[in-house]
């Protein structure tokens, strides 16, 4: 009679799944929250106890189980997008193929010899033929571990260097201070037609409850000449006053000219590979999209921001000096 320690079953797919989607979020170069991959770790331990209790044929199904290690990528980092979640699923399935691969070479490493050339002269015909499809399969299966390691490494490249050029930026406007994570981007080209200041452009949400009501709607609503018009008939005061508003002209990706709303910030820090840099003549523009689908930055910033002639030596921190402004 054959003994099952069903803790020990669960306990060890407990491990095992998180180890993989803390493989997956390396190869990825993401940084899910504990709660969420040992919650998504938790789904998978409790598949595991589908094979005692298997009222759910379905799930033991090829079938099931991709449905299975969808959800748990789904609750581990999320979906945002489709491209991003099916990267994700590559980087899963070629961490589960490492792992995989490197428990059965070790099993080969480590068995007696003697053993296998015993189990060759007392096998049957069927059991020798199952061996040699099964070692098929793993020769399949190590082609396109393969593959999928060279898609995700670059993709972890990618990755790599988009961090390079990921920066912490601190916004001060009317004694406020927005914070998010910046990405320079040296394509970013757009200035202010009249001072010639760079602009930043950042997501419009960012600026809930700081910006005037009314220039957050005209954004959100892509009419931007009109809405402003609207806005300036209204009696409507906040953080910020009008003399702070700019109407940005651009290109659009048809070469059309738009609109973009901007605003003159008191001052702007960037934290960038280990130094500080203080802008005080720029612009932030608004951005009515997410500039990140997965929300690792929520501002492009000009190239020019970083230049070492604004580079200093020791800066107060942001909140200190928004404080002092809204004080004075």
């Amino acid at each position: 009679m054959t003994v099952i320690y069903a803790d020990l079953v669960l306990g060890l797919n407990l491990v095992l799944d998180w180890t993989l989607l803390r493989m997956t979020a390396k190869l990825r170069g993401i940084r899910p929250t504990r709660t969420r991959v040992i919650g998504a770790a938790l789904i998978g331990t409790l598949y595991a106890g589908v094979l005692f209790v298997p009222t759910v044929p379905f799930l033991l199904t090829l079938g099931g189980k991709v449905l299975i290690s969808i959800c748990m990528l789904m609750v581990a980092f999320g979906f945002h997008q489709f491209g991003y979640f099916f990267r994700n699923l590559l980087a899963f399935y070629f961490s589960a193929f490492v792992i995989a691969g490197g428990a059965i070479g070790i099993q080969y490493l480590l068995q007696d010899a003697t053993l296998w050339a015993v189990f060759q002269h007392t096998a049957s015909d069927v059991v020798q033929e199952k061996l040699k499809f099964g070692a098929a399969l793993l020769m399949i299966g190590l082609c396109c571990a393969y593959g999928l390691y060279r898609l995700s490494w670059g993709q972890q490249k990618q990755q790599a260097q988009m961090n390079s050029f990921l920066v912490q930026v601190e916004i001060g406007i009317g004694g406020q201070v927005c914070s998010c994570t910046g990405l320079i981007d040296t394509g970013n080209s757009l200035k202010e037609p009249l001072s010639g200041a760079p602009v930043m452009i950042t997501d419009v949400e960012l600026w809930q409850g700081i910006l005037p009501a009314s220039w957050l709607k005209a954004v959100r609503e892509g009419d931007v000449l009109n809405g402003l018009n609207e806005a300036c008939s209204e009696e409507e005061k906040g953080v910020v006053d009008e003399a702070k508003l700019r109407i940005i002209p651009y290109r659009g990706v048809n070469a059309n000219s738009q609109w973009m709303i901007g605003f003159k910030p008191d001052y702007i820090h960037i934290t960038y590979d280990q130094s500080i840099y203080r802008i005080t003549q720029a612009i932030i523009g608004l951005d009515s999209g997410k500039l990140s689908a997965d929300q690792q930055f929520q501002a492009i910033v000009h190239p020019d921001m970083v230049d070492a002639s604004l580079k200093v030596e020791g800066c107060a921190s942001a909140s200190s000096e928004a404080l002092a402004t809204k004080a004075s």
